[in-house]
């Protein structure tokens, strides 16, 4: 008879081709090779290339005495994740921002995914787990990574979480030295209006979504420490607009 080995159960990612096989086989076979009961006509050989799973059978065919051995493999299917806009619920300027990942009903595919969370400087912050949700984050750009747990990939979505900060400190020591919209980018928001006033409610300057802020600074001259008004206006890719207005303080220590 045949000696060969097969591994069951497996996976096929329906994203990537893969492939079976008669394992360590103890001598010159010819095969045959069944899915759910019907021939594969597409290999005679110790491998068979399959894009979908199923109960696979693979018959060993002596070629010199004709014995003939049968096993299964049993062929389950996986996916990297798809991921979209829609699947993330972002709560943002709170006093606990989060993102959700909505992994109800097989929407992300039916896979088996775990949940990660990168900063824009390509970081970990919150290493895989199997909670699709992610508290107490501060403003900003993050990548979420849900990664198939059997290895069919990784799939990302750039996500914009909005924080306007309650004060700054403009003192030159390389920390919040600048006042400027957490997480809001041309990316996220194509149009957006941001103005800043002063107590009396004068125009101090408005800043660029994409700009470096601003630094405390009013025609060249430096401000004292005081609190310092904002109105907002974004208008995301969709165009959807949110409107901001609130104040912040001016620390010079």
């Amino acid at each position: 008879l045949p000696e060969f080995e097969v591994t069951s159960p497996q996976i096929v990612c329906l994203n990537s081709p893969s492939f079976i096989e008669a394992e360590m086989p103890d001598g010159t076979y010819s095969y045959e090779w069944r899915r759910n009961g019907v021939i594969d006509t597409s290999s005679t050989s110790e491998t068979l290339d399959i894009t979908q799973g199923g109960t696979y059978e693979v018959t060993a065919i002596n070629t010199t005495t004709n014995c003939t051995r049968t096993r299964r493999i049993i062929v389950n299917e996986s996916i990297i994740a798809t991921l979209t806009e829609d699947d993330a619920t972002i709560v943002d300027d709170s006093t606990n921002n989060s993102i959700t990942i909505d992994n109800s009903n097989n929407n992300l595919g039916i896979g088996d995914y775990e949940f990660a969370l990168q900063d824009e400087s390509n970081n970990i912050i919150r290493d895989f787990q199997d909670t699709p949700m992610f508290e107490n984050l501060s403003g900003g750009v993050y990548t979420i990574l849900v990664r198939d747990k059997n290895d069919c990939g990784v799939a990302e979505l750039d996500v914009s979480v909005l924080e306007f900060p309650k004060y700054f400190t403009p003192n030159n020591d390389g920390v919040n030295d600048i006042w400027t919209v957490k997480g809001a980018s041309t990316t996220f928001y194509p149009q957006s209006s941001i103005h800043i006033f002063d107590r009396y409610g004068n125009p101090i300057t408005e800043i660029a979504i994409d700009g470096q802020g601003w630094n405390g600074l009013y025609n060249g001259k430096v401000l004292p420490s005081n609190d310092y008004w904002f109105n907002i206006e974004l208008t995301d890719r969709n165009g959807n607009k949110i409107n901001r207005k609130g104040h912040f303080s001016l620390l010079r220590k």
